[in-house]
């Protein structure tokens, strides 16, 4: 398991764009290749929506049975797919894990890929981060949650309990 880390100036974060779209049992293979690699911090899918019902047109209302709309296991984590992968965002805790990063995106997926090293997640809180979890207290301003990992991971709007799977996350002693 891996120990709760704060998101620092060291941590470097990747993005892999697989040149096709990942079908659910090739995503499982390269998230948990992925998930192997030491060092990683956190994970965010990308890609296409896949909604569980038609939202507007003549069908609206009716169910949407989209075979890709899956579950998977991630590091011992049963969760369902509600998107077509397109890309990976990866973040390690520092330069040292970019060779088995770029290894595992090799084992797990069976075509070429894109790696690309950047800023893809927010480090620090915004406004809207304040606004929907608060300070901690009237006389500590940092932002109310207990992992900063979790920072920037979706949309502030969104509900976490539908779009947010949490693997591995042992608290050190």
């Amino acid at each position: 398991m891996r120990k709760v880390v704060t998101t620092d100036s060291k941590t470097v974060q990747i993005k892999i764009f697989p040149q096709r779209l990942l079908q659910p049992d090739t995503a499982e293979k390269v998230l948990n290749e992925i998930d192997k690699v030491k060092g990683v911090i956190r994970m965010v899918l990308g890609g296409k929506n896949l909604p569980r019902k038609v939202m507007c047109g003549p069908g609206t209302g009716a169910d949407v049975n989209h075979p890709d709309r899956q579950i998977i296991n991630v590091g011992g984590q049963a969760f369902e797919l509600q998107i077509i992968v397109g890309d990976i965002i990866v973040e390690v805790e520092d330069e040292s894990n970019l060779d088995d990063l770029r290894k595992a995106c090799e084992c797990g997926l069976p075509f070429p890929f894109e790696f690309k090293r950047g800023f893809f997640l927010k480090k620090k809180a915004t406004l809207s981060d304040y606004g929907k979890y608060g300070f901690k207290s009237r006389t500590d301003e940092r932002i109310n949650l207990d992992d900063d990992r979790l920072l920037g991971l979706m949309d502030p709007h969104a509900k976490a309990e539908d779009k947010l799977c949490i693997i591995g996350t042992e608290q050190e002693k």
